[in-house]
């Protein structure tokens, strides 16, 4: 009875362990789409595979995606025509993360000798599956590849110019990740026409977003509204004197733009200064200034030499106002002195 007892308990233990196992399979096999490559075609150090090179497997730097599990799920308007094999009429589409993706195929007689590609919406190449140049009728060959684009994301459309003739895609492979419809970020990136403005108390300018693709939506804030609000148009208001970042966000991602904003007080043209000049014969000349006519005089200043001339206008009375001339190598020193 005993040795009964454990031998139940010994394979209910076993059967657990099976139901366990098959389990923690089935979850990684649902996890994983592809098969991800651990040596190169012929054993050789570096990717060796070639246009009509079988390769049963990917190659080192390269993800597999098998159609026949992932179909569904990456390739968009797939048309099934054998109950093992996907071919497609007329056009296929996926998109991918990397910078590089091959089509791996059953080469046949039948077969497509004109598939057009496009990459993000460009014509760049068109391959062949027919038989013709590429060896006698095998599966898995590598019939299209494409390198060294930008690292990023891109559409992927094949499209057959052969009335006559079929073309099947077996597998993909790529260096980054194959990406279903539902993975494929918005945008690839977000830029603005200016990078810092300068606005005066009370006025409005526009900052304009660049977004790729520009069908993605463009969230703006500002980091501080008491000195300057931002509509969702870009449309920047300044409130009060201060400095603010105006953020340009592409909705549901993180891709972001930035702009400072500088707000300044409006120039005041009524008196704000005394500018006393010292000559280099002792005179002290005094003039009352506005900001506009300081600050005109102290480009010229440090720009000037020599016998330069700057002109002040002064009123002696109501009824009468006098010029005066004051020569650039003749000033010893002056100072300011603001109300």
């Amino acid at each position: 009875m005993i040795n009964l007892f454990k031998k139940s308990f010994i394979y209910l233990t076993l059967m657990l362990l099976v139901i366990v196992s098959v389990n923690v399979e089935s979850a990684v096999a649902a996890e994983v789409d592809y098969e991800e490559g651990v040596a190169n075609f012929n054993n050789t150090p570096e990717n060796s595979a070639i246009i009509g090179s079988q390769i049963l497997k990917p190659e080192i730097g390269w993800k597999r995606y098998d159609t026949i599990f992932s179909k569904e799920k990456f390739i968009v308007n797939p048309t099934r025509k054998e109950s093992t094999k996907f071919y497609y009429d007329s056009t296929v589409t996926f998109n991918f993360y990397g910078s590089k993706f091959r089509i791996i195929a059953a080469i046949y007689f039948t077969r497509s000798n004109s598939i057009e590609v496009s990459i993000d919406g460009k014509v760049v190449d068109i391959f062949s599956e027919d038989i013709s140049g590429l060896g006698k009728n095998t599966g898995q060959r590598l019939v299209y590849e494409k390198n060294n684009l930008p690292l990023g994301t891109h559409v992927i459309q094949l499209r057959n110019l052969d009335a006559s003739g079929l073309f099947e895609i077996d597998a993909i492979d790529v260096d980054g990740k194959l990406l279903a419809p539902d993975d494929v970020p918005n945008a690839e990136s977000i830029t603005l026409d200016r990078s810092a403005l300068e606005l005066l108390e009370g006025s409005q300018d526009k900052l304009t977003a660049t977004v790729s693709p520009d069908t993605a939506n463009v969230k703006w804030s500002s980091s501080d509204e008491s000195i300057a609000t931002v509509d969702q148009n870009g449309n920047v208001t300044a409130i009060r004197e201060g400095e603010v970042i105006i953020t340009a966000k592409v909705e549901n991602t993180e891709l972001i733009a930035t702009a400072t904003v500088i707000v300044k007080k409006p120039v005041s043209e009524s008196s704000s200064a005394i500018l006393s000049i010292t000559l280099v014969n002792g005179i002290t000349k005094e003039y009352d200034v506005t900001n506009t006519v300081l600050n005109n005089y102290l480009n010229w200043f440090e720009t000037a030499q020599g016998t330069s001339t700057f002109k002040f206008t002064k009123t002696i009375s109501p009824y009468k106002k006098v010029t005066e001339y004051i020569v650039h190598d003749k000033i010893a020193s002056f100072e300011v002195r603001e109300y």
